[in-house]
């Protein structure tokens, strides 16, 4: 019997799903579409979106993308854990209205700092006044999700140096926002609760484990993603694409440099410095080549003023990886080398990371994410 970890990343317009085992073995993975992803209560069907996609794995076996062929169901594999991530920072009532991260609102620098949540945040309070008030708890999006399956209110910290970067008190206080309306932080690799009974019974999952569920998660997806390319030592560099598109280079100091952002890694003492395309995916291909050329020039350019050895050769994550043609092309305007785990998508494998580090299987998250990565599929430059 294959102990694993179901995970689950909830993205703008889909959900995936994977059960992944200790060492990276995905035994299955499966995505679902949402309906209308725009709706103002898309959360609550994120759960009902979750409990089609496990039915479809517990009934039709192998899923979309299993490594193990072999029909799923409770006689071949145990759930020994959940975990979770999702897109940020969309933030979610207790109600499931939602206000996602790529809503447009007028928010100054002055009055969000360096956060990137107080924009929506105040967005929720200043645009929908009345489902501010009625709500006792303010989510990220994982976090609800997590709130759902536990009733426990917490809020993911990747590491203490992002609190900046989530909110602080002057700055609440500033906005006239009670502190106690924001769950606390809790850390990737804590338990934050168990499944409840209810929930398991509900999504038919009762008889996939001997005890209670253990619920952990990582957080935004762009923490899963670099757990889950093991983007986690100094000197390696993520391409992320989907919507948008990142390259986030893991630097072992802190670096301002114009034009790109720098947020701290999970690791504690590095930083990760990355170059940002939004919408990258509406743009034409040429178009698209151009602005990549130029995001990894930037990074480039930065390594070169301080001193730092630029890799030559990326991992590549996100729905770009499944489009071979584009894979080769890229790698030969980047003239380097792109490597990929094509097993399941790497919010996934971070969030196994995540858990099995949790479960106490590695001593560290970056053992973790470095026995359950593996790449199996190089692109060349040419």
């Amino acid at each position: 019997m294959t102990e694993c970890v179901l995970c689950i990343d909830i993205g703008t317009t889909s959900l995936k799903a994977a059960l992944i085992g200790s060492t990276g073995e995905v035994v299955s993975f499966c995505t679902r579409r949402f309906l209308f992803p725009h709706r103002r209560f898309i959360a609550n069907s994120w759960f009902k979106v979750f409990e089609k996609i496990i039915r479809k794995m517990m009934k039709e076996g192998s899923g979309e993308n299993a490594q193990n062929p072999a029909r799923v169901n409770a006689h071949n594999f145990s759930i020994k854990a959940l975990s979770v991530s999702g897109n940020g920072p969309t933030v979610v009532t207790e109600n499931g209205f939602t206000v996602r991260w790529n809503e447009r609102y007028p928010v100054s620098k002055e009055r969000t700092g360096t956060s990137l949540f107080m924009s929506k945040i105040i967005e929720l309070k200043e645009k929908f006044p009345l489902q501010y008030k009625k709500s006792k708890y303010i989510f990220s999006g994982p976090e609800f999700f997590i709130w759902k399956l536990t009733g426990n209110a917490v809020t993911i910290l990747p590491e203490d140096r992002f609190i900046p970067a989530y909110w602080e008190k002057a700055m609440l206080e500033k906005e006239n926002i009670p502190e106690k309306k924001l769950p606390p932080f809790n850390k990737p690799g804590q338990c934050y609760g168990i499944v409840k009974k209810e929930i398991l019974s509900e999504l038919g999952l009762s008889a996939a484990s001997e005890a209670d569920i253990n619920v952990y998660g990582a957080g935004p997806d762009f923490v899963a993603a670099l757990i889950g390319t093991n983007t986690l030592e100094s000197g390696k560099l993520c391409d992320r694409s989907g919507s948008s598109e990142g390259y986030n280079f893991c630097i072992p100091r802190f670096i301002s440099y114009q034009g790109l952002r720098t947020l701290p890694s999970v690791v504690p003492g590095l930083w990760n410095i990355s170059a940002l395309i939004p919408d990258s995916s509406k743009l034409c291909k040429k178009k698209r080549l151009i602005k990549i050329c130029e995001a990894v020039g930037q990074l480039r350019n930065m390594a070169e003023d301080n001193q730092l050895k630029f890799p030559d050769e990326f991992s590549s994550t996100g729905g770009q990886t499944r489009n071979k043609k584009w894979m080769k092309e890229k790698a030969a305007c980047l003239k380097t080398k792109l490597t990929v785990c094509t097993k399941a998508d790497s919010e996934l494998l971070g969030d196994a990371a995540v858990a099995w580090y949790g479960l106490g299987k590695y001593k560290s998250l970056l053992e973790a994410a470095s026995n359950i990565y593996k790449e199996d599929m190089v692109y060349e430059s040419l």
